[in-house]
């Protein structure tokens, strides 16, 4: 077979370097980002691929802070029990909230606030706890699964109206629908599989605030002036975007500042104070110090489940997928 050169290359040269370069096109797309590891990934880009549940292990974690320079509703650390679950890996976007919104609307659903987002690809904020519980139990149905939130301990009627204070018996805790994490599963998730840090990423020892800087999240002193886009900074070690920073996160629980004193506050799959006022959030945020940021730390932002923040939002948790 006669080759024809081109510029000093054969054919058969071309056809060779070209599929060396699609050869390495692919295992560079294949590559996994490391979790918060500057050094493969840069972090500040948007990662823009599918919201997707994620596997949380079961095992025990410390819960709380290890070096006390936080509340001391963060204390004491204790040895929790967490059942095997599922995470989304993103926080719930601008996108997601409409078209689940949209849909309720027109099957039975009644929401007292809107949400809003900056754009499609950015967090949901503006959103109580009691509309966040509703827009679950949406999704789910949307998407036939089971609902997990209902108005009765016999869990037959779904809850879709209403600011109801839903109770633990009400919940189908290991169904295949969509709730809110508990704070033990959402701190357990929050840490990446790693104990005794600060932060999601490996921040152990010294002071808080030399563990975090903008190419880790968004928080006050970067000066964002609101969300950025899911999955822009790097994820924890399960695959968890946004755990620390962008919106600050609701949970199931009640509010108890004295809970992680208390007897059940060790018990396995704890869930939280039986009655309170307030709700849990977590994470931080954009508008929020250093110190929000970390793990261990404990938020009402001052709502009651009612109520609502410009910089307050969410993400699905689920029994099973």
């Amino acid at each position: 077979m006669k080759l024809r050169r081109i510029k000093g290359l054969t054919m058969l040269d071309i056809l060779v370097v070209g599929a060396v370069l699609m050869l390495s096109a692919t295992v560079w797309a294949a590559t996994p980002v490391t979790p918060n590891d500057k050094a493969s990934a840069q972090s500040g880009t948007p990662i823009h691929q599918p919201s997707k549940m994620v596997l949380i292990p079961a095992g025990e974690f410390n819960m709380g802070d290890p070096y006390k320079e936080g509340d001391k509703n963060e204390l004491p650390v204790r040895k929790v029990f967490v059942s095997t679950f599922y995470m989304e890996n993103y926080l719930v976007t601008g996108k997601q909230w409409e078209e689940v919104y949209n849909w309720a609307k027109t099957h039975g659903y009644i929401f007292e606030n809107t949400g809003f987002a900056k754009a499609d690809d950015q967090p949901v904020q503006d959103v109580s706890w009691y509309d966040v519980v509703k827009w679950l139990n949406a999704r789910s149905e949307k998407e036939g699964r089971t609902p997990a939130y209902y108005t009765d301990s016999a869990q037959t009627a779904v809850y879709r109206t209403g600011q109801k204070d839903i109770t633990k018996d009400m919940v189908r805790w290991t169904s295949n629908g969509y709730r809110l994490p508990t704070e033990a599963e959402w701190e357990k998730a929050a840490r990446g599989g790693i104990d005794g840090q600060h932060y999601p990423w490996p921040s152990k020892g010294g002071n808080y605030k030399d563990h975090v800087d903008c190419g880790k999240a968004n928080y006050r002193v970067c000066d964002k002036r609101g969300t950025t886009p899911v999955g822009t900074y790097n994820a924890n070690g399960y695959g968890l975007y946004d755990t620390a920073g962008n919106v600050s996160e609701w949970v199931w629980d009640w509010y108890d500042s004295g809970w992680y004193g208390k007897p059940k506050a060790t018990d396995g799959d704890t869930r939280g104070p039986d009655l309170g006022s307030l709700r849990v959030a977590r994470g931080g945020s954009w508008y929020t110090d250093p110190s929000y940021l970390r793990c261990a730390y404990r938020m009402t932002l001052f709502n009651t489940a009612a109520g609502k923040s410009f910089h307050l939002g969410f993400r699905a948790a689920s029994g099973q997928l």
